[in-house]
Protein backbone atom coordinates (compact mmCIF):
# COMPACT_ATOMS: atom_id res chain seq x y z
CA UNK A 1 0.00 0.00 0.00
CA UNK A 2 1.56 3.39 -1.00
CA UNK A 3 2.16 6.11 1.86
CA UNK A 4 -1.22 8.24 0.02
CA UNK A 5 -3.38 5.10 0.40
CA UNK A 6 -2.45 4.61 4.10
CA UNK A 7 -3.49 7.97 4.87
CA UNK A 8 -6.61 8.18 2.80
CA UNK A 9 -7.41 4.73 5.00
CA UNK A 10 -6.25 6.28 8.24
CA UNK A 11 -8.40 9.21 7.74
CA UNK A 12 -11.83 7.64 6.67
CA UNK A 13 -11.10 5.08 9.55
CA UNK A 14 -11.22 8.55 11.82
CA UNK A 15 -14.06 9.55 10.75
CA UNK A 16 -16.45 6.62 10.65
CA UNK A 17 -15.17 5.17 13.97
CA UNK A 18 -14.52 8.33 15.86
CA UNK A 19 -17.15 8.93 19.03
CA UNK A 20 -20.34 11.16 17.48
CA UNK A 21 -19.52 14.95 18.51
CA UNK A 22 -22.66 16.97 19.05
CA UNK A 23 -23.33 18.51 15.42
CA UNK A 24 -26.19 21.36 15.13
CA UNK A 25 -28.29 19.51 12.48
CA UNK A 26 -31.10 22.45 11.82
CA UNK A 27 -28.79 25.40 11.81
CA UNK A 28 -28.88 25.61 8.05
CA UNK A 29 -26.75 27.76 6.04
CA UNK A 30 -27.80 30.25 4.28
CA UNK A 31 -27.60 31.70 0.62
CA UNK A 32 -25.82 35.90 0.50
CA UNK A 33 -29.46 36.81 -0.92
CA UNK A 34 -31.69 35.29 1.68
CA UNK A 35 -29.74 36.39 4.60
CA UNK A 36 -31.07 38.54 6.74
CA UNK A 37 -30.59 42.62 6.29
CA UNK A 38 -32.11 44.35 9.70
CA UNK A 39 -30.87 47.41 8.73
CA UNK A 40 -32.51 47.53 5.68
CA UNK A 41 -35.49 45.17 6.97
CA UNK A 42 -39.08 47.25 7.06
CA UNK A 43 -39.78 48.17 11.43
CA UNK A 44 -43.73 47.52 10.32
CA UNK A 45 -46.54 49.19 12.40
CA UNK A 46 -46.18 47.91 16.37
CA UNK A 47 -49.48 46.68 17.76
CA UNK A 48 -48.83 45.46 20.99
CA UNK A 49 -47.06 42.28 20.86
CA UNK A 50 -47.86 42.21 17.26
CA UNK A 51 -46.49 44.05 14.18
CA UNK A 52 -48.15 44.77 11.14
CA UNK A 53 -45.85 44.39 7.87
CA UNK A 54 -48.16 46.02 4.97
CA UNK A 55 -46.88 46.65 1.66
CA UNK A 56 -48.21 47.43 -2.39
CA UNK A 57 -45.80 46.40 -5.27
CA UNK A 58 -46.42 47.97 -8.89
CA UNK A 59 -44.39 46.49 -11.64
CA UNK A 60 -44.32 45.99 -15.31
CA UNK A 61 -44.04 42.64 -17.72
CA UNK A 62 -42.74 42.21 -20.95
CA UNK A 63 -43.11 39.13 -22.71
CA UNK A 64 -42.17 37.59 -26.33
CA UNK A 65 -44.60 34.67 -26.10
CA UNK A 66 -47.78 35.57 -23.93
CA UNK A 67 -49.24 32.86 -24.32
CA UNK A 68 -46.22 30.16 -24.16
CA UNK A 69 -47.32 29.30 -28.08
CA UNK A 70 -45.05 26.39 -30.06
CA UNK A 71 -46.11 28.60 -33.08
CA UNK A 72 -47.18 32.23 -33.61
CA UNK A 73 -45.65 33.64 -30.66
CA UNK A 74 -46.91 36.99 -29.58
CA UNK A 75 -45.73 39.77 -27.67
CA UNK A 76 -46.90 41.62 -25.09
CA UNK A 77 -46.57 44.18 -22.08
CA UNK A 78 -48.59 44.06 -18.71
CA UNK A 79 -49.11 46.36 -15.89
CA UNK A 80 -48.69 43.97 -12.53
CA UNK A 81 -49.94 45.24 -9.02
CA UNK A 82 -49.27 43.08 -5.48
CA UNK A 83 -50.83 44.22 -1.94
CA UNK A 84 -49.61 42.06 1.23
CA UNK A 85 -50.45 42.35 4.00
CA UNK A 86 -48.48 40.08 6.91
CA UNK A 87 -49.45 40.15 10.91
CA UNK A 88 -46.79 38.59 13.15
CA UNK A 89 -46.38 38.06 16.62
CA UNK A 90 -43.39 39.78 18.48
CA UNK A 91 -43.21 36.90 21.72
CA UNK A 92 -39.80 35.57 23.16
CA UNK A 93 -41.22 32.18 23.09
CA UNK A 94 -43.77 30.43 20.38
CA UNK A 95 -44.62 32.74 17.13
CA UNK A 96 -47.98 33.06 15.16
CA UNK A 97 -48.56 35.06 11.75
CA UNK A 98 -51.01 35.62 9.20
CA UNK A 99 -50.63 36.75 5.68
CA UNK A 100 -53.16 37.61 2.78
CA UNK A 101 -52.31 38.69 -0.63
CA UNK A 102 -54.07 39.05 -4.00
CA UNK A 103 -51.85 40.11 -7.30
CA UNK A 104 -53.21 41.49 -10.35
CA UNK A 105 -51.94 41.80 -13.64
CA UNK A 106 -53.15 43.00 -17.21
CA UNK A 107 -52.26 43.32 -20.58
CA UNK A 108 -52.22 46.10 -23.18
CA UNK A 109 -53.13 43.95 -26.41
CA UNK A 110 -53.73 40.50 -24.79
CA UNK A 111 -56.48 41.73 -22.49
CA UNK A 112 -57.71 37.75 -21.63
CA UNK A 113 -54.23 36.80 -20.40
CA UNK A 114 -54.61 38.96 -17.03
CA UNK A 115 -55.28 37.66 -14.25
CA UNK A 116 -56.23 37.96 -10.70
CA UNK A 117 -54.29 35.43 -7.70
CA UNK A 118 -55.41 35.81 -3.86
CA UNK A 119 -54.80 33.47 -0.83
CA UNK A 120 -54.49 33.81 2.73
CA UNK A 121 -51.73 31.57 4.97
CA UNK A 122 -51.54 31.29 8.86
CA UNK A 123 -47.87 30.33 10.50
CA UNK A 124 -47.68 28.71 14.18
CA UNK A 125 -45.09 27.30 16.20
CA UNK A 126 -45.56 26.22 19.44
CA UNK A 127 -42.07 25.71 21.48
CA UNK A 128 -42.70 22.11 23.38
CA UNK A 129 -38.75 22.65 25.10
CA UNK A 130 -35.38 23.91 23.52
CA UNK A 131 -34.93 20.92 21.95
CA UNK A 132 -38.57 20.32 20.49
CA UNK A 133 -41.29 22.18 18.76
CA UNK A 134 -44.25 21.76 16.74
CA UNK A 135 -45.49 23.98 13.53
CA UNK A 136 -48.54 24.46 12.04
CA UNK A 137 -48.98 25.88 8.06
CA UNK A 138 -52.20 26.20 6.53
CA UNK A 139 -52.96 28.09 3.44
CA UNK A 140 -55.54 28.94 0.62
CA UNK A 141 -54.25 29.95 -2.63
CA UNK A 142 -56.58 30.50 -5.62
CA UNK A 143 -54.63 30.61 -8.67
CA UNK A 144 -53.96 30.82 -12.31
CA UNK A 145 -52.05 27.79 -14.20
CA UNK A 146 -49.16 29.76 -15.58
CA UNK A 147 -49.22 29.04 -19.43
CA UNK A 148 -45.77 27.73 -19.84
CA UNK A 149 -47.25 24.49 -17.13
CA UNK A 150 -46.98 21.63 -19.38
CA UNK A 151 -50.60 20.57 -17.35
CA UNK A 152 -52.23 23.82 -18.20
CA UNK A 153 -54.76 23.11 -21.40
CA UNK A 154 -53.40 24.67 -24.37
CA UNK A 155 -57.06 25.75 -26.01
CA UNK A 156 -58.23 27.93 -23.36
CA UNK A 157 -59.01 31.01 -24.14
CA UNK A 158 -58.11 32.72 -20.60
CA UNK A 159 -55.81 30.69 -18.13
CA UNK A 160 -57.48 28.37 -16.72
CA UNK A 161 -57.90 28.70 -12.56
CA UNK A 162 -57.84 26.22 -9.85
CA UNK A 163 -58.16 26.34 -5.86
CA UNK A 164 -55.32 25.33 -3.69
CA UNK A 165 -55.91 24.31 -0.21
CA UNK A 166 -53.01 23.43 1.92
CA UNK A 167 -52.35 22.19 5.72
CA UNK A 168 -49.16 20.94 7.04
CA UNK A 169 -48.16 19.79 10.83
CA UNK A 170 -44.56 18.72 11.66
CA UNK A 171 -42.64 17.85 14.91
CA UNK A 172 -39.05 18.96 14.99
CA UNK A 173 -36.60 17.84 17.66
CA UNK A 174 -32.97 18.03 17.58
CA UNK A 175 -30.44 17.36 20.09
CA UNK A 176 -27.00 18.24 18.65
CA UNK A 177 -26.73 14.75 18.24
CA UNK A 178 -30.20 13.92 16.78
CA UNK A 179 -32.58 15.25 14.64
CA UNK A 180 -36.32 13.75 14.16
CA UNK A 181 -38.30 15.30 11.57
CA UNK A 182 -41.47 14.12 10.92
CA UNK A 183 -44.54 15.89 8.74
CA UNK A 184 -48.24 15.21 7.75
CA UNK A 185 -49.54 17.31 4.94
CA UNK A 186 -52.58 17.65 2.98
CA UNK A 187 -53.13 19.17 0.03
CA UNK A 188 -56.19 20.25 -2.02
CA UNK A 189 -56.55 21.28 -5.54
CA UNK A 190 -59.79 21.97 -7.53
CA UNK A 191 -59.70 22.99 -11.17
CA UNK A 192 -62.32 25.23 -12.39
CA UNK A 193 -63.86 25.43 -15.71
CA UNK A 194 -62.72 27.09 -18.39
CA UNK A 195 -63.94 28.56 -21.86
CA UNK A 196 -61.62 27.20 -24.96
CA UNK A 197 -61.19 29.01 -28.16
CA UNK A 198 -63.92 27.87 -29.66
CA UNK A 199 -66.02 29.41 -26.87
CA UNK A 200 -67.13 25.76 -25.52
CA UNK A 201 -67.26 24.99 -21.69
CA UNK A 202 -64.64 22.91 -20.83
CA UNK A 203 -64.87 20.73 -16.93
CA UNK A 204 -61.26 20.02 -15.53
CA UNK A 205 -63.14 18.03 -12.52
CA UNK A 206 -61.49 14.86 -13.59
CA UNK A 207 -58.14 16.88 -12.12
CA UNK A 208 -60.36 16.92 -9.03
CA UNK A 209 -57.86 15.38 -6.33
CA UNK A 210 -56.52 15.20 -2.27
CA UNK A 211 -52.82 14.38 -2.32
CA UNK A 212 -52.19 12.46 1.53
CA UNK A 213 -48.66 12.52 2.90
CA UNK A 214 -46.42 11.65 5.58
CA UNK A 215 -42.77 11.86 6.30
CA UNK A 216 -40.11 10.86 9.01
CA UNK A 217 -36.81 12.05 8.62
CA UNK A 218 -33.83 11.41 10.84
CA UNK A 219 -30.30 12.19 11.25
CA UNK A 220 -27.35 11.50 13.23
CA UNK A 221 -24.37 13.11 13.86
CA UNK A 222 -20.94 11.00 13.22
CA UNK A 223 -18.77 13.99 13.93
CA UNK A 224 -18.78 17.43 14.06
CA UNK A 225 -19.75 18.26 10.47
CA UNK A 226 -20.83 14.58 8.88
CA UNK A 227 -24.15 13.42 9.73
CA UNK A 228 -25.88 10.65 8.28
CA UNK A 229 -29.43 10.76 7.01
CA UNK A 230 -32.64 8.67 6.77
CA UNK A 231 -35.70 9.82 5.41
CA UNK A 232 -38.95 8.33 4.59
CA UNK A 233 -42.26 9.15 3.16
CA UNK A 234 -45.82 8.05 2.10
CA UNK A 235 -48.28 9.60 0.55
CA UNK A 236 -52.52 8.75 -1.15
CA UNK A 237 -53.62 10.32 -4.05
CA UNK A 238 -57.37 10.27 -4.24
CA UNK A 239 -59.25 11.77 -7.33
CA UNK A 240 -62.71 12.95 -7.15
CA UNK A 241 -64.17 11.48 -10.01
CA UNK A 242 -62.86 8.86 -12.61
CA UNK A 243 -61.58 10.09 -15.94
CA UNK A 244 -62.47 9.20 -19.92
CA UNK A 245 -62.51 5.94 -19.99
CA UNK A 246 -63.58 4.86 -16.19
CA UNK A 247 -59.63 5.03 -15.46
CA UNK A 248 -59.35 5.65 -11.72
CA UNK A 249 -56.25 6.97 -11.36
CA UNK A 250 -56.44 6.38 -7.70
CA UNK A 251 -52.71 5.46 -6.34
CA UNK A 252 -50.62 5.27 -3.06
CA UNK A 253 -47.14 4.98 -3.48
CA UNK A 254 -43.52 6.39 -1.11
CA UNK A 255 -40.04 6.82 -1.26
CA UNK A 256 -36.89 5.53 1.10
CA UNK A 257 -33.84 7.50 1.08
CA UNK A 258 -30.47 7.90 2.87
CA UNK A 259 -27.35 10.07 2.71
CA UNK A 260 -25.67 12.27 4.49
CA UNK A 261 -25.19 15.92 5.63
CA UNK A 262 -21.24 18.17 5.54
CA UNK A 263 -21.24 21.21 7.04
CA UNK A 264 -17.71 21.33 8.24
CA UNK A 265 -17.98 25.60 8.94
CA UNK A 266 -20.80 28.04 8.88
CA UNK A 267 -20.07 28.64 5.01
CA UNK A 268 -20.87 25.21 3.56
CA UNK A 269 -23.71 22.41 3.71
CA UNK A 270 -24.12 19.97 1.41
CA UNK A 271 -27.05 17.71 2.00
CA UNK A 272 -27.57 14.60 -0.48
CA UNK A 273 -30.13 11.21 -0.13
CA UNK A 274 -31.10 8.65 -3.22
CA UNK A 275 -33.26 5.98 -2.70
CA UNK A 276 -35.98 4.27 -4.13
CA UNK A 277 -39.63 5.96 -5.10
CA UNK A 278 -42.72 3.91 -6.20
CA UNK A 279 -46.39 4.73 -6.82
CA UNK A 280 -48.72 2.18 -7.43
CA UNK A 281 -52.10 3.23 -8.91
CA UNK A 282 -55.43 1.09 -8.37
CA UNK A 283 -56.38 0.90 -11.88
CA UNK A 284 -55.03 -2.31 -13.37
CA UNK A 285 -54.79 -0.51 -16.76
CA UNK A 286 -52.21 1.79 -15.38
CA UNK A 287 -48.88 1.86 -15.44
CA UNK A 288 -46.73 1.95 -11.68
CA UNK A 289 -44.01 4.17 -11.60
CA UNK A 290 -41.06 3.29 -9.83
CA UNK A 291 -37.08 3.75 -9.49
CA UNK A 292 -34.50 6.56 -8.56
CA UNK A 293 -35.79 9.15 -5.80
CA UNK A 294 -33.26 12.08 -5.26
CA UNK A 295 -33.07 15.10 -2.87
CA UNK A 296 -29.77 17.29 -3.01
CA UNK A 297 -28.93 20.52 -1.91
CA UNK A 298 -25.88 22.11 -1.68
CA UNK A 299 -24.62 26.21 -0.99
CA UNK A 300 -21.06 27.34 -0.84
CA UNK A 301 -20.18 30.87 0.91
CA UNK A 302 -16.56 30.74 1.00
CA UNK A 303 -16.09 33.59 -1.41
CA UNK A 304 -16.27 36.61 0.73
CA UNK A 305 -20.29 38.12 -0.33
CA UNK A 306 -20.61 35.38 -2.96
CA UNK A 307 -22.65 32.23 -2.77
CA UNK A 308 -22.71 28.79 -4.77
CA UNK A 309 -26.37 27.00 -4.86
CA UNK A 310 -27.08 23.57 -6.35
CA UNK A 311 -30.28 21.27 -6.42
CA UNK A 312 -31.27 18.45 -7.56
CA UNK A 313 -34.34 16.46 -7.02
CA UNK A 314 -36.59 13.74 -8.45
CA UNK A 315 -40.55 12.89 -7.77
CA UNK A 316 -43.69 11.54 -9.21
CA UNK A 317 -46.02 14.66 -10.39
CA UNK A 318 -49.65 14.62 -11.14
CA UNK A 319 -50.65 14.67 -15.46
CA UNK A 320 -53.75 16.92 -16.51
CA UNK A 321 -53.80 14.01 -19.26
CA UNK A 322 -56.96 12.21 -17.90
CA UNK A 323 -55.65 8.77 -18.85
CA UNK A 324 -51.74 9.13 -18.15
CA UNK A 325 -50.71 7.50 -14.63
CA UNK A 326 -48.30 10.69 -13.93
CA UNK A 327 -44.99 12.43 -14.94
CA UNK A 328 -41.40 11.32 -13.47
CA UNK A 329 -39.75 14.86 -13.40
CA UNK A 330 -36.02 15.14 -12.85
CA UNK A 331 -35.49 19.00 -12.05
CA UNK A 332 -31.45 20.11 -11.66
CA UNK A 333 -31.17 24.05 -10.69
CA UNK A 334 -27.77 25.93 -10.04
CA UNK A 335 -27.20 29.57 -9.12
CA UNK A 336 -24.62 32.04 -8.17
CA UNK A 337 -25.73 35.06 -5.36
CA UNK A 338 -23.28 38.18 -5.66
CA UNK A 339 -23.92 41.27 -2.97
CA UNK A 340 -22.45 44.28 -4.83
CA UNK A 341 -23.31 46.60 -2.19
CA UNK A 342 -25.55 45.86 1.40
CA UNK A 343 -28.18 46.46 -0.27
CA UNK A 344 -27.89 45.58 -3.73
CA UNK A 345 -27.62 41.36 -4.47
CA UNK A 346 -27.72 40.29 -8.10
CA UNK A 347 -28.33 36.70 -9.08
CA UNK A 348 -27.68 34.06 -11.56
CA UNK A 349 -29.77 31.15 -12.06
CA UNK A 350 -30.14 28.16 -14.20
CA UNK A 351 -32.23 25.10 -14.48
CA UNK A 352 -32.88 21.67 -15.95
CA UNK A 353 -36.15 19.87 -15.98
CA UNK A 354 -36.73 16.67 -17.24
CA UNK A 355 -40.47 15.41 -17.71
CA UNK A 356 -41.22 11.71 -18.58
CA UNK A 357 -44.39 10.98 -19.02
CA UNK A 358 -45.40 7.13 -17.15
CA UNK A 359 -46.40 4.14 -19.51
CA UNK A 360 -46.37 6.46 -22.94
CA UNK A 361 -43.05 7.49 -24.84
CA UNK A 362 -44.31 11.14 -23.74
CA UNK A 363 -41.24 13.17 -22.98
CA UNK A 364 -40.07 17.29 -22.45
CA UNK A 365 -36.76 18.92 -21.87
CA UNK A 366 -37.08 22.41 -20.20
CA UNK A 367 -34.16 24.88 -19.86
CA UNK A 368 -34.32 28.08 -18.00
CA UNK A 369 -31.80 30.65 -17.63
CA UNK A 370 -32.70 33.75 -15.37
CA UNK A 371 -30.69 36.86 -14.13
CA UNK A 372 -32.28 39.28 -11.52
CA UNK A 373 -31.38 42.12 -8.72
CA UNK A 374 -32.98 43.81 -5.87
CA UNK A 375 -31.79 47.02 -4.74
CA UNK A 376 -32.60 48.16 -1.29
CA UNK A 377 -33.08 51.97 -1.59
CA UNK A 378 -34.58 52.19 2.03
CA UNK A 379 -36.35 50.29 4.77
CA UNK A 380 -39.94 51.51 3.38
CA UNK A 381 -38.72 51.01 -0.69
CA UNK A 382 -36.77 48.39 -2.66
CA UNK A 383 -36.61 47.29 -6.64
CA UNK A 384 -36.60 44.43 -8.31
CA UNK A 385 -35.62 43.28 -11.91
CA UNK A 386 -35.29 40.01 -13.66
CA UNK A 387 -34.83 38.81 -17.16
CA UNK A 388 -35.39 34.98 -17.90
CA UNK A 389 -35.43 32.72 -21.03
CA UNK A 390 -36.80 29.69 -20.93
CA UNK A 391 -37.03 27.07 -24.01
CA UNK A 392 -38.42 23.53 -24.18
CA UNK A 393 -38.61 20.88 -26.60
CA UNK A 394 -40.95 17.98 -26.92
CA UNK A 395 -41.84 14.98 -28.64
CA UNK A 396 -45.42 16.41 -28.61
CA UNK A 397 -45.56 19.66 -30.25
CA UNK A 398 -48.15 21.22 -28.36
CA UNK A 399 -45.77 21.01 -25.53
CA UNK A 400 -42.94 22.78 -27.14
CA UNK A 401 -42.27 26.67 -26.75
CA UNK A 402 -39.64 28.90 -26.18
CA UNK A 403 -39.82 32.72 -25.14
CA UNK A 404 -38.36 35.19 -23.11
CA UNK A 405 -39.92 37.79 -19.88
CA UNK A 406 -38.65 40.85 -18.45
CA UNK A 407 -40.07 42.26 -15.14
CA UNK A 408 -39.35 45.37 -13.02
CA UNK A 409 -41.35 46.17 -10.09
CA UNK A 410 -41.03 48.39 -7.15
CA UNK A 411 -42.33 47.91 -3.38
CA UNK A 412 -43.51 50.18 -0.88
CA UNK A 413 -43.64 48.89 2.70
CA UNK A 414 -44.08 50.32 6.41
Amino acid sequence: MTARLRLWAMASVAVFTAPPAQAQLTSDVISIADQPRPEWAPRGIGLGSWIALPSVELGALATTNVRASDRGARADIAATATADLLLKSDWGRHALSGEAHVRRSRYASFDREGRTEYGAKGIARYDISATDTLGWVGSYDRLAEPREEINAPGDARRPALYDQLRGTLTYARDTNLVQIEARALVDRRHYRAYTSFAGRQVSQAERDFTRYQGSLKLGYALSGSLSAIVAGSFNKRQFDQRSGGGVNRNSRGGTIEGGFLWRPNEHVSIEARAGYLVQRFKDARLNDAKGLSLNARAIWNVIPRTSFRLEAARRVSESSAPTVEGQLVTTVKAGIDREILPNVVLTAEGSYDRISYIGIPRRATEYRAELRGTYLLSRLTSMTASLQHVQRSATIASDRFSGQRALIGIKFSL
